[in-house]
């Protein structure tokens, strides 16, 4: 559900198949109940998010702050995609089961405590708020990417199994200078870009917020990554006539490295992997219209560790976008602080890890997963 588990995923793939020489099967979890459901689901999420976000405002909440609730939705998700992951991993015969989802993470729950399965299992947690559906007690190990993770996870030993990974992102993003970037996209050297992204679906008050940061004196030119949202896309690219060499618009992008090298700040949902991608890349973020549930607590934690400002509606937007560009302070702090978040971490750190607890648990040391 969201691009951003798949995302995660396809980074943790590539390290372990050039680690181990490994073959790495992926496979979806809400398509394990059909093609029909996981369109369906995936339908209901992004209407609920842009039409109804104050009934996913009060699940999450209800989710985050009630173990009674938390547990219940535990034993209701787990054996519904248990039992069909189950088929899969009989079939597939894997050595070594990694969930970047938390209902994937369920259903290895529920076959663990079922002793369905028995081989390792990890959990690996890219986002900023670790809800209770994420943390199951028979997950070997859970991977997480801030360290107060274990208040929000509401499970009784968690530290045991808990460990601090690396933002879960692909090669690229922090690799790329600036000012090269900017001349091989054909982007103005000089002036103030700002980069704004709902993610894969293009989710949040988009259109709103790049039309009012196209109105700003001095202009900024504006980047808009519209991802899969075709709609989104065209409203915007309609724009492009009236302010011309002011605004970039693209759909779904393999250049996300690139494009977060030659902005000065991003703007996004304040959810999804983006923000990781953002940080990585050592740029300031704003989390503007931060997306209901996810989005808010997610936002809460970067703005306490000065990751990022919070801008809720479009006269936020703009002030924190001039604030960064009046202030070069700043946004040397907020770039100084995401380069401290992420020292030292790195994805083939993490796969080591995951490798030793493998080896530990099987007993067979220089064997590494098939």
């Amino acid at each position: 559900m969201g691009e951003g588990h798949n995302a995660a995923a396809e980074a943790l793939s590539v390290i372990m198949e050039d680690r181990w020489g490994c073959r790495v099967e992926r496979l979806d979890t809400m398509e394990l109940r059909g093609e029909r459901f996981a369109r369906a689901a995936r339908w209901a999420y992004a209407f609920q998010l842009s039409v109804l976000p104050w009934s996913y405002a009060i699940f999450y909440k209800w989710l985050s702050r009630s173990d009674l609730f938390a547990n219940f939705m535990k034993r209701v998700i787990g054996p519904f995609f248990g039992r069909r992951l189950s088929r899969v991993i009989d079939s597939a015969k894997p050595d070594l089961l990694i969930s970047t989802y938390p209902f994937g993470s369920a259903a290895l729950d529920w076959l663990r405590s079922n002793g369905a399965v028995r081989m390792p299992t990890v959990t690996y947690i890219p986002a900023f708020h670790v809800h209770p559906l994420w943390v199951y007690p028979s997950i070997d190990m859970h991977f997480v990417i801030y360290d107060s993770a274990a208040a929000h996870a509401r499970l009784p030993g968690f530290e045991r199994s808990m460990r601090m990974g690396a933002p879960p992102v692909r090669d690229g993003f922090g690799q790329f200078d600036r000012g090269e970037v900017r001349e091989a996209l054909q982007l103005p050297a000089g002036e103030f870009i700002v980069l704004v992204t709902g993610g894969a679906w293009g989710l949040g008050d988009m259109s709103k917020g790049v039309e009012a940061l196209l109105k700003l004196e001095p202009f900024v030119h504006v980047i808009a990554v519209c991802g899969k949202n075709a709609s989104l896309e065209n409203e915007l690219g309609r724009l492009t006539p009236a302010f011309l060499g002011r605004l970039s618009v693209y759909g779904y992008v393999s250049t996300m490295p690139q494009l977060m090298a030659a902005a000065n700040v991003v703007v996004t949902n304040g959810a999804g992997v983006t923000v990781l991608e953002a940080l990585r890349s050592a740029r300031p973020v704003i989390a503007f219209a931060p997306l209901a549930g996810h989005g808010t607590a997610s936002t809460a934690e970067m703005v306490r560790r000065n990751l990022a400002l919070e801008a809720r509606d479009v006269p936020k937007l703009v002030d924190q976008v001039r604030r960064l560009r009046t202030s070069s302070g700043l946004a040397q702090s907020m770039e100084q602080a995401a380069e401290e978040w992420v020292a030292g971490r790195s994805l083939g750190r993490s796969v080591a890890e995951i490798e030793e607890m493998y080896l530990e648990r099987a007993g067979a040391v220089g064997r590494v997963p098939g």
